[in-house]
């Protein structure tokens, strides 16, 4: 099958919001594979999603035994997808009109590594699933995209199959969830890609559904992203300044930074572990 697009979502439970996401994306989608990557539902799901295989022709499915977490899942649909682009959407968001075709306008101008819509959330926004798109449309940019580290995030965002050829597949060390989408943005800069926010389109996201169990281990993977980039944090303020992160990687590479990092964190770890003990 010859696809433009290939979509890689992942599933645990919330069945409810998978629904209508999978109605989401067929209503404003077009020519494009699902590849769903299942890591160990329970509620429901796996039934939902073999009658939704014997609805639609355009459906690959992987069921884990267990859940394999963000990246190593995402893996798995990356080895088999056969678009050009490829898409990494949660199953907790909904979609707005004509949303890949504003993103691919992008990869046509820019040498773009990672493209996402403008994220709209209920815990910030003032809008909710049925008026969202209504919401967007009062929205005004100076530009139709631009660069943005922070704001391009992978709930829903787009690549190309060369581009994962170049930078390399999800860092599955980041487990099971957080980080993981920062360190492929990075490496992406640092192979002198760009990456972008789309201010003409959005998508909502419902908030966090499928992530919020995974919060113990946002800060182990903050510190094994930054073991790896001591650079980073400069990198997410500044925007995406290569030349600069590429001089900043070069002192990096004549200095053993990430050893020295690795020291300051076992040494606050200490210092944790000395001041429990003192309670």
């Amino acid at each position: 099958m010859t696809v433009t697009l290939s979509i890689i979502t992942l599933t645990l439970n919330n069945l409810e919001y998978t629904k209508k996401y999978i109605d989401s994306l067929y209503r404003y989608t077009r020519d494009f594979e699902l590849i769903i990557v299942d890591n160990a539902s329970v509620d429901g799901t796996i039934d939902y999603l073999e009658n939704l295989r014997l609805e639609k022709d355009n459906i690959k499915i992987i069921y884990n035994e267990e859940n394999k977490g963000f990246s190593k899942g995402n893996n798995q649909g990356i080895e088999i997808a056969e678009g050009e682009y490829i898409g990494f959407l949660n199953n907790d968001i909904l979609l707005y009109p004509n949303w890949f075709e504003k993103i691919k306008e992008v990869f046509d101008k820019e040498n773009a590594a990672f493209v996402s819509p403008r994220h709209i959330n209920p815990n910030y926004n003032l809008t909710n699933e049925h008026t969202y798109i209504e919401y967007f449309e009062h929205f005004k940019y100076d530009k139709p995209y631009e660069k943005n580290f922070d704001e391009c995030v992978f709930s829903c965002v787009v690549t190309k199959t060369d581009v994962l050829e170049k930078i390399g597949n999800f860092d599955e060390k980041y487990s099971p969830a957080f980080f993981e989408d920062n360190d492929m943005k990075y490496r992406a800069i640092l192979s002198g890609y760009g990456v972008f926010v789309v201010n003409t389109i959005c998508f909502f996201h419902f908030g966090s559904v499928t992530s919020a169990e995974y919060d113990a281990n946002l800060e182990q993977n903050r510190d094994y992203y930054y073991s790896k980039y001591p650079f980073a944090e400069y990198l997410s303020t500044v925007g995406d300044e290569n030349g600069r992160l590429k001089l900043c990687t070069r002192h990096f590479q004549s200095f053993p930074l990430n050893f020295v990092y690795k020291l300051y964190l076992f040494w606050l770890k200490v210092l944790k572990k000395i001041k429990r003990l003192k309670k």
